[in-house]
C-alpha cells in the first residue's frame, strides 16, 4: 500500500496525504521494505523521487496484482448481490453468437445484467475468474469444469454475395481463387493450411498474401468482397440469411471440436447465473428445433 502510493505519486508527501498518515511514516515503511527485499526501490533526489529499475518492475507487478484483485472483488460482489452475470469468451463468439442472444435475454430478464469479457487468450483457468465461460475444445479440460455443448465447429469457404462465382467449387478449384488469410503465427485456430490439408491438399500461404490476425477482420474483408475467406458456421448464420455473403463450396472442415458453456465445479453458480445458463440452453434448443423441425 505504501509502496504503490509512493510509486504512483512519485512523492512520499503525496502518498502520505492520500493515506492520511505522516510523510515520515511512509518513508519509514519504504525503508523497511527496501531492507527486507535487499535492494533499493527509489532514488531520492533533491526535488523528485524516482523509481529504480527494480522499483519499476515491482510497481508493474503490484499494479497487475491490484487489477486482478479489483476484478475478483467485483466478481464476488456481483455473485453475492446476485443481479449480474459475467461471461468470458473469444471476441468472435461474443460478437457473432453471444451478443444477439444477450439482447433477447435482456428483454425477458431486464433485472439481470450480463457482462461480457471478450478475449482471444481465454483458457480453462481464466474462465474460473468469471461466472461462466465459452471454451472451444474436445470437452477434456485441465481443470474441473461443468460443461454444456453449444455448437460444433464447422468451417466453410465464403465470399461476398455478389462475388463473381456462379457455382459451388471443389477444394482444388479454390486454389485458383483469391483467398483471404489468417496469420498462422498470430492465430491459434484453423487457417487455409488446415482446411486444405483436411482434403489431402498441401498448401502454402503465398509470400505476398495479405494476412489478418483476427478472424473478425478476415470476415469483414470477405464481406467487403476482397476474396474468399473461411467462415465459421456460428459466425455466418446472420450474414448468410441477410445475403451479405454466400458459401462458395459445399465442402467444410470440422476440426472435431465444439464450443462449450463452462463453469467451475468448486463453487455453485449465483441464482442469476443459473437463470442465464438455463435460458441460454433452452434458447439454443428452441433454435435447433426451429432449424431442423
Amino acid at each position: 500500500m505504501f509502496f504503490e502510493a509512493a510509486a504512483r505519486h512519485r512523492s512520499f508527501t503525496k502518498a502520505a496525504d492520500e493515506l492520511f498518515i505522516t510523510q515520515s511514516a511512509v518513508s519509514k515503511q519504504i525503508r523497511i521494505l527496501e531492507e527486507s527485499l535487499g535492494f533499493e526501490l527509489f532514488r531520492r533526489e533533491a526535488r523528485q523521487l524516482l523509481l529504480t529499475d527494480a522499483g519499476k518492475e515491482l510497481h508493474s507487478d503490484v499494479n497487475a496484482m491490484l487489477q486482478q484483485l479489483t476484478e475478483s472483488i467485483s466478481r464476488i460482489r456481483s455473485w453475492a448481490e446476485g443481479q449480474s452475470v459475467t461471461i468470458s469468451c473469444t471476441q468472435a463468439v461474443s460478437h457473432y453468437w453471444l451478443f444477439p442472444r444477450i439482447a433477447r435475454f435482456n428483454t425477458q430478464h431486464p433485472d439481470i445484467t450480463v457482462n461480457i469479457y471478450a478475449t482471444n487468450e481465454i483458457t480453462e483457468m481464466s474462465c474460473l475468474r468469471f461466472d461462466l465461460g465459452i471454451l472451444n475444445g474436445d470437452n477434456n479440460w485441465r481443470v474441473p469444469l461443468h460443461s454444456h455443448m453449444l455448437f460444433e465447429e464447422r468451417i466453410y469457404p465464403v465470399s461476398r454475395y455478389d462475388y463473381p462465382i456462379d457455382k459451388l467449387l471443389m477444394p482444388e478449384e479454390l486454389l485458383q481463387q483469391r483467398l483471404i488469410h489468417l496469420d498462422p503465427s498470430a492465430w491459434r485456430w484453423p487457417t487455409w493450411i488446415d482446411w486444405f490439408a483436411h482434403f489431402g491438399i498441401a498448401y502454402t500461404i503465398p509470400k505476398n498474401a495479405q494476412l489478418f490476425n483476427q478472424v473478425t477482420l478476415a470476415l469483414d474483408a470477405t464481406v467487403q468482397g476482397m476474396g474468399i475467406g473461411l467462415g465459421w458456421e456460428f459466425m455466418t448464420h446472420a450474414l448468410l440469411a441477410n445475403k451479405d455473403i454466400k458459401r462458395v463450396s459445399e465442402f467444410y472442415y470440422a476440426p472435431g471440436k465444439s464450443d462449450y458453456l463452462v463453469y467451475g465445479k468448486s463453487r455453485s453458480l449465483s441464482p442469476s447465473a443459473m437463470v442465464f445458463r438455463d435460458w441460454l440452453l433452452a434458447d439454443l434448443q428452441a433454435e435447433h428445433a426451429n432449424t431442423h423441425g
